[in-house]
């Protein structure tokens, strides 16, 4: 399940979440956008419960795309442990983005963490 993400709903579903969300930034005029959303659908599944998987459209949610500094989509980030951490700003197949998520979970090196901010 991907759970569609507004900037009205990020503190509940996102900052306040027990567990890991991925959050996959999109717009509605990305043609490469469209391709990563089966992937993140499948990655939701094989996840289940231990990550969350979130869709914010880019266009429609000022104060996210603001809040992360979204220059280009797609854009994946994932927020762990109070952290922001940038995966990927471009098309990437579904076992590179599982590889990623992984690697950071499992305390995999993450240089660009930023500390997340409520909305």
């Amino acid at each position: 399940m991907i759970y569609e993400i507004t900037d009205s709903t990020f503190n509940q579903e996102v900052a306040d979440s027990n567990v890991p969300c991925v959050i996959l930034f999109t717009a509605g005029w990305c043609t490469f956008c469209g391709d990563m959303v089966p992937r993140v659908e499948n990655l939701s599944d094989k996840f289940d419960n231990t990550v969350k998987f979130c869709i914010v459209n880019s266009d429609e949610q000022r104060a996210l795309r603001i809040a992360f500094a979204v220059a280009a989509v797609p854009y994946i980030v994932l927020i762990y442990k109070g952290m922001k951490i940038p995966l990927f700003d471009e098309i990437v197949t579904e076992k590179r983005l599982e590889e990623r998520i992984i690697c950071v979970l499992n305390g995999g090196e993450t240089p660009t963490a930023t500390p997340l901010k409520r909305l």
